[in-house]
């Protein structure tokens, strides 16, 4: 088989899995969701997230929002990362929990496809009604409400919030950044995401935007100026940023 056949081949079975375990609710990725994995050294620490009192991470996205392929963004990037499943790092902060998911190093050539398909995502869902799905230990629960795309976010990222109601009248405030970023000096990129969701109808504390440059610092990643837009091109080493918080 040539090296162009073997190519095409693993990109079929790559986009193949990333549907199989994308799609529905939860995807498959979720069945495991009960069982902790190792947390990242590249992830926040629990001394990192102001007032909180447990770390644990988990395979897959904890909390999953319906909207478009937004999510599926997420695990395709993973497909091409390391350890090539998505891992969630949760965090319990009082009344909230703080979420953190890592695809870093992708093995990809065309970074701007995954990262445009986001902000596209969360642009086309602004003002929608739309589900989400609140993973862990106990039984699934789900909730809706309106989706609004957040705005006046650098270009290095996309994020929108949401407060839900489910079935059972429970509320939760959902905060969330996606942050594009590199890693090894520049030359493989990735994505941070960073979630808040509070037990109740108000937003809770930290906000994403709060952790980000530690979040940064611990990944040993820069923000990527390139990355999150319309023109699709391939990757250019960006020159490190950060979000100008002090």
């Amino acid at each position: 088989m040539t090296r162009a056949r073997c190519l095409r081949s693993f990109l079929v079975l790559a986009l193949t899995v990333g549907l199989l375990t994308g799609c529905g609710h939860g995807g498959a990725d979720q069945e495991a969701t009960a069982t902790p994995e190792p947390i990242p050294t590249t992830a926040l620490t629990l001394a990192d997230v102001p007032g909180a009192t447990t770390q644990a991470a988990y395979r897959g996205i904890r909390v999953e929002v319906l909207c478009n392929s937004l999510e599926n963004s997420v695990r395709f990037a993973a497909l091409q990362s390391d350890p090539f499943h998505t891992v969630t790092v949760e965090y319990e902060v009082g009344d909230a929990t703080v979420h953190e998911t890592l695809a870093l190093g992708l093995f990809t050539k065309r970074p701007n496809l995954r990262f445009a398909g986001i902000a596209d995502d969360i642009a086309s869902c602004d003002g929608n009604n739309e589900e989400v799905q609140f993973w862990s230990e106990g039984p699934l629960e789900s909730g809706r409400g309106t989706f609004h795309a957040t705005v006046g976010l650098p270009d290095t990222l996309a994020g929108f919030t949401m407060t839900t109601t489910g079935e059972d009248g429970t509320g939760h405030h959902i905060e969330r950044i996606y942050a594009a970023v590199t890693t090894n000096n520049g030359e493989h990129p990735g994505v941070i995401v960073l979630t808040t969701v509070s037990n109740t109808e108000k937003p809770a504390t930290p906000a994403p935007m709060d952790l980000l440059d530690t979040a940064l610092e611990r990944a040993n990643a820069a923000l990527d100026p390139t990355a999150i837009t319309t023109d699709i091109r391939p990757h250019t080493t960006p020159q490190p940023t950060n979000t100008g918080q002090g």
